[in-house]
C-alpha cells in the first residue's frame, strides 16, 4: 500500500492511497493526534451515489481535525473510484461486481475481490473498529439504520452492541452467527475475523440530505468518544431503535411497473400487501405481500423494476434498544 500525500494541514494528511495489483487511486484522509490510542477506519462510497454518506465522510475529517484528542483516524471518503465518475449503481465496473458483498476478498480475485483484501489486510489493518457509511442509491430509500453480526460470542457482542448504540437509529439489524444470506459486507466478515465493524445506512435517490448526513456524522463521532479518541460528550438519540434479526428480501415476480404500499420503517404484518406490479400498460399482473412481520427497511423508488429484481427488505423484529 503506498501514500502519495498532496496536502498536509496541522494533523491532518490528504493524498491518494494505492494498492499493488489494482490500477486505481482512493482518496484518503488521515488524521493522526500525535498520542498513542485507539484507530477508527471509516469508508464510504462503496456505491458512489450515495452521497450523504460520502459528504459525511468528509464532515467527519474536519471534526477529527479539531476534536481529535489521541488515537487517529483514516478515512475513504470514495472507495469505488472506478465507478464514481459515471454514477455505477452498485457494483464496480471494472469487472461488474458488488464490492458491498464481496469481502474479505482475495488477493487472486477479480478487481473488487482484491480490492476488499487490501481494504481488510492492509488499509484498516490495526483498526480497532471499521466504519462503512452508506445510504441511498440512485433507485433506493433506506431507513436510517445500523448493521452489525454477532458471533455468540458475549464479550465481544456486547461490544458490537455499544457501538451500534451509538447511532440514533431507527432501526438495528442484528444479523445472527451463521447468517450465510445477508453476507458479504465488511460488516458480517470482519467479526468472523476478531474485529468490530459497523455499518451504517441512511439517505435516498442519490441526493444530498443534511439530517441522514448528521446521521451518520453523530454516529461516528460517538464510537469515537465511546473509543476514547476525543472528550466530546455523547451526541443524543431522540428515538427508540427497533432491533431486527436480518431482513427478508423481496423480489419482483416480472417485469413491470413498480407501486409499492409501504414507505421505510413502517410495520407490516405478515401476508400483508406491500406492493403491487403491473404491466405496461398499468394492468395489474401481480401482488407482493410480506412473508413474515417486521420493519421495512429499505425500498426500491423507481416505477420500473425488472423479473428477480431486490425491491424491497423487511426486518424481522427483536426488541427495542
Amino acid at each position: 500500500m503506498q501514500r502519495r500525500a498532496v496536502a498536509q494541514e496541522g494533523r491532518t494528511e490528504r493524498g491518494w492511497l494505492r494498492f499493488a495489483g489494482l490500477d486505481a487511486e482512493l482518496p484518503y484522509i488521515d488524521i493522526d493526534s500525535g498520542v498513542p490510542g485507539p484507530r477508527l477506519a471509516v469508508m464510504a462510497g462503496i456505491h458512489p451515489n450515495e452521497v450523504s454518506s460520502m459528504e459525511a465522510a468528509l464532515r467527519l475529517a474536519a471534526a477529527f481535525d479539531d476534536g481529535l484528542r489521541r488515537g487517529s483516524v483514516t478515512l475513504l471518503p470514495v472507495v469505488n473510484m472506478p465507478g464514481l465518475a459515471g454514477h455505477a449503481e452498485f457494483v464496480i465496473p471494472v469487472d461488474g461486481k458488488n464490492l458491498n458483498f464481496s469481502f474479505p476478498g482475495r488477493v487472486d480475485g477479480s478487481f473488487t475481490e482484491r480490492l476488499a483484501h487490501a481494504l481488510v489486510t492492509e488499509w484498516s489493518a490495526g483498526a480497532d473498529v471499521v466504519i462503512d457509511l452508506h445510504g441511498g442509491d440512485l433507485r433506493e430509500a433506506v431507513a436510517k439504520f445500523v448493521m452489525v453480526q454477532t458471533t455468540g460470542e458475549a464479550a465481544f457482542d456486547a461490544r458490537t452492541r455499544a457501538l451500534a448504540r451509538c447511532y440514533d437509529a431507527e432501526l438495528i439489524v442484528e444479523f445472527q452467527p451463521g447468517e450465510t444470506v445477508n453476507t458479504g459486507r465488511a460488516t458480517n466478515m470482519l467479526p468472523r475475523l476478531g474485529r468490530h465493524a459497523v455499518m451504517s445506512e441512511a439517505g435516498a435517490n442519490g441526493r444530498l440530505d443534511e439530517a441522514c448526513i448528521a446521521f451518520h456524522v453523530g454516529g461516528v463521532l460517538n464510537i469515537a468518544r465511546l473509543l476514547g479518541l476525543t472528550s466530546a460528550p455523547l451526541l443524543p438519540h431522540g428515538r427508540t431503535a427497533r432491533i431486527l434479526s436480518g431482513f427478508s428480501r423481496v423480489v419482483a415476480p416480472a417485469d413491470g411497473r413498480f407501486y409499492c404500499e409501504v414507505a421505510c420503517n413502517d410495520v407490516v404484518r405478515a401476508g400483508q400487501l406491500v406492493a403491487v406490479l403491473r404491466d405496461i400498460f398499468g394492468i395489474q399482473i401481480a401482488e407482493m405481500r410480506a412473508a413474515e412481520a417486521g420493519r421495512v427497511v429499505m425500498i426500491v423508488t423507481h416505477n420500473i423494476v425488472s423479473e428477480g429484481e431486490w425491491v424491497l427488505s423487511i426486518g424481522l423484529p427483536l426488541g427495542e434498544a
